[in-house]
């Protein structure tokens, strides 16, 4: 898994468990507000800016690019070997000794021969050559156009394979994104949550001298108030963590602050059946490609095996110079043009064993390709029915905020008259404090749920509009 994405993992079930004990004046606005004082130097970004950062520069889209640019040398490499190969080598020997060798005279057969003869270097002290020669693979080249085949469907599988490492680095971005600005939400709500109970310690107080409240009530409400003032500090904690975990998925230096900028919260409609969804995904999604592409790598796999059993024809023209040629029958320039014809007549097997094995691979890429349509159209279904179980929990939530929201008046009401006790006041905060933090946690998760939908059917999430920073909640 990934690590920005375990970390925003562990920490979300903290937030939600302090969040639930706060209670904050207002409900939260449509849109999650700005975070917390950042240093000046903070770093603005949007979620649309860090996704495109995130696509653009991270360290596993570096890796995925690069596989494709191997790749693509690898085509250019095997196309080279069309054209012929031009090779050139020379030496020069230094040996311990010449031959020279002296024939006997017969003054039989050549009366004016001097009587000393003439010796004869058979081998000079120093010898060199210098040959070029031209090779042109012959039979090699009649494969060749299925092996290159072969190799630029690996560059198809590779740029494939990037692009499925675009989305789920697009996805993991959002996600985490979200994620921050949700656990921000709750801060703020948990904040505002400090300022209400305050503000009733006051009023508490006011109560206190009045006779109307006990001490037992001052102590309860200010054992409330420090336990809501710890959550704020937890929530902060977790919210900043989290945005570290951002700073790493982004490729950014390590210890950059980040102010992460206002998105709309306004539940996203879902433009797709469940049918449509999966149709869409089994056309669009590049891990269906990728595999279609491996797979025609497997099936010209054979063909490449196969032409081991040609003979392996060359046509070859050479030219050799010799450097100090002495002796009987030594020319200093010498050429030929010719064909070599290797061939492998017998093996014990090896060869026919790579074939089987060829074939092995080709049906294991043809299940990969059956597999690969199946699971993609299970993950659409089942992100399908978390999308839409996530739209219809925040609809329950959002009727759940409006009667806690009421409870709340209603008991605010009271204690202001001193007809409620503080019993009843901290149950109604936390009450609507856990029904706000539900629908805040129903929105980000509802709008994560909607992106990993779009990512499944094969399309990059996109950030919703930005929303304004809404004003902050003041206490009554």
């Amino acid at each position: 898994m990934n690590r920005a994405l375990l970390v925003a993992a562990m920490l979300f079930a903290a937030p939600v468990a302090a969040a639930a004990q706060t209670a904050p004046t207002q409900p939260p606005p449509p849109a999650a507000s700005t975070a917390p004082a950042a240093p000046a130097n903070a770093r603005d970004i949007t979620l649309a800016e860090a996704i495109k950062l995130a696509t653009d520069g991270n360290a596993q889209i570096a890796i995925g690019k690069e596989a494709v640019v191997a790749a693509q040398a690898d085509v250019r490499a095997t196309k080279t070997h069309r054209l012929p190969i031009l090779t050139v080598k020379g030496g020069v020997q230094l040996w311990n000794d010449e031959i020279v060798v002296t024939f006997p005279v017969d003054h039989d057969m050549d009366p004016s021969t001097p009587d000393v003869p003439a010796p004869i270097t058979l081998r000079p002290r120093w010898t060199g050559n210098a040959q070029a020669q031209i090779i042109q693979p012959i039979t090699a080249a009649a494969v060749l156009g299925v092996l290159i085949d072969l190799q630029e469907a690996g560059v198809d599988a590779s740029r494939h394979e990037l692009d499925v490492k675009k989305l789920d680095i697009a996805y993991q971005t959002a996600e985490t994104y979200l994620l921050a600005m949700q656990l921000e939400t709750l801060r703020e709500i948990a904040a505002t949550s400090v300022t209400q109970i305050e503000a009733n310690l006051v009023r508490a107080q006011a109560l206190r001298k009045a006779e109307i409240l006990g001490d037992v009530d001052i102590l309860r409400i200010q054992a409330q108030l420090d336990s809501v003032r710890q959550q704020v500090l937890e929530a902060e904690l977790n919210a900043q963590t989290v945005r570290n975990a951002l700073v790493l998925l982004l490729n950014l230096p390590d210890g950059t602050d980040l102010r992460l900028q206002p998105v709309d919260t306004t539940p996203p409609t879902v433009s797709w059946s469940e049918d449509d969804a999966v149709s869409q995904a089994r056309q669009q999604r590049p891990e269906a490609r990728a595999a279609a592409a491996r797979a025609t790598q497997a099936r010209l796999g054979i063909k490449v095996q196969q032409a081991q059993y040609l003979p392996n024809v060359v046509a070859i023209a050479d030219y050799t110079h010799t450097f100090n040629v002495s002796g009987f029958g030594g020319e200093e320039d010498a050429a030929f043009v010719g064909l070599n014809l290797e061939w492998n007549l017998w093996d014990w097997g090896e060869r026919s064993a790579q074939i089987a094995k060829a074939r092995s691979q080709n049906r294991q890429a043809k299940l990969a390709v059956e597999l690969t349509d199946d699971a993609l159209a299970l993950d659409v279904r089942s992100k399908y029915a978390a999308a839409t179980a996530k739209r219809k929990t925040l609809d329950v939530a959002e009727s759940g905020l409006k009667a806690a929201e009421e409870a709340y008046r209603l008991q605010q009401v009271k204690f202001k008259e001193g007809a409620a006790t503080t019993t009843d006041v901290l149950d109604a905060e936390s009450e609507v404090a856990r029904a706000r933090s539900q629908a805040t946690i129903g929105r980000y998760q509802y709008l994560i749920a909607w992106m990993a939908l779009v990512r499944a059917v094969g399309q990059v999430p996109e950030a919703p509009a930005a929303a304004p920073a809404p004003p902050a909640p003041q206490a009554p």
